[in-house]
């Protein structure tokens, strides 16, 4: 009987889980249509509108190649969740994979001070994790805090162990357009990731403003 409530109560996560994911899915989507819709609106037929064209029919692109990757991340959770892609856990030096996902953020061109603000303090523990998943999350949140966080707002980025657990903690002005009050569909879809495999995500708004998302996942014995 134990064991079957908690196979229940498993059940019961997973359809919350993606009963959000598919909320949010639909949600993006009808936003993304209705821009589009939006900025058809303009060049249909009408000749004066015809020097702003180019302008109307970039905006248009960038929403289609944005449903474009949404859909292709979508995919990709499905396979994952089906079990269609393997799911390969090792142990990672965590010092290795904080760089490649950070080092072309710290790296600016012009001699300016970097954004990106790294609180760590070594020596790091070793995750457990599918490296290739992790990285695509980790670089997928904080271009996200970079690219819709104002342009003099730092983002940062902070690692804790606690409890055979490192916490990953990307706290910035925030992971989605200005005005969207959920965090973003691609933001679900980057915790159904990390959930696969065996970790959590968690995202919280602060009083002043900044919201945090913290990826959790097991220190590597």
């Amino acid at each position: 009987m134990q064991q079957l409530q908690a196979e229940n109560l498993e059940l019961q996560k997973y359809s919350s889980a993606q009963r959000s994911v598919i909320e949010s899915l639909e949600r993006r989507v009808g936003r993304s249509l209705q821009a589009i819709q939006h900025y058809l609106s303009p060049i249909d037929g009408s000749l004066e509108a015809h020097d702003n064209w180019q302008t109307y029919l970039n905006l248009m692109q960038h929403e289609i190649s944005s449903l474009c990757d949404l859909m292709a991340d979508a995919m990709l959770l499905q396979k994952l969740e089906a079990g269609k892609v393997d799911i390969r856990l090792e142990s990672i030096a965590l010092d290795s994979l904080l760089a490649s996902v950070t080092r072309h953020l710290l790296a600016t061109k012009d001699g300016s001070t970097a954004r990106l603000i790294c609180e760590t303090t070594p020596p790091l523990p070793s995750i457990l994790a599918d490296r290739e998943l992790t990285e695509s999350v980790l670089t997928e949140l904080l271009a996200r805090s970079m690219k819709y966080s104002d342009p003099d707002s730092p983002v940062v980025l902070a690692v804790e162990s606690v409890a055979g657990q490192v916490l990953l903690r990307i706290t910035a002005q925030r992971f989605a357009p200005q005005g969207d009050r959920d965090f973003a569909t691609e933001v679900l879809l980057c915790c159904r990731q990390i959930e696969i495999q065996n970790g959590q995500v968690s995202c919280k708004h602060h009083t002043n403003g900044l919201q945090t998302v913290v990826v959790s996942l097991p220190v590597s014995e």
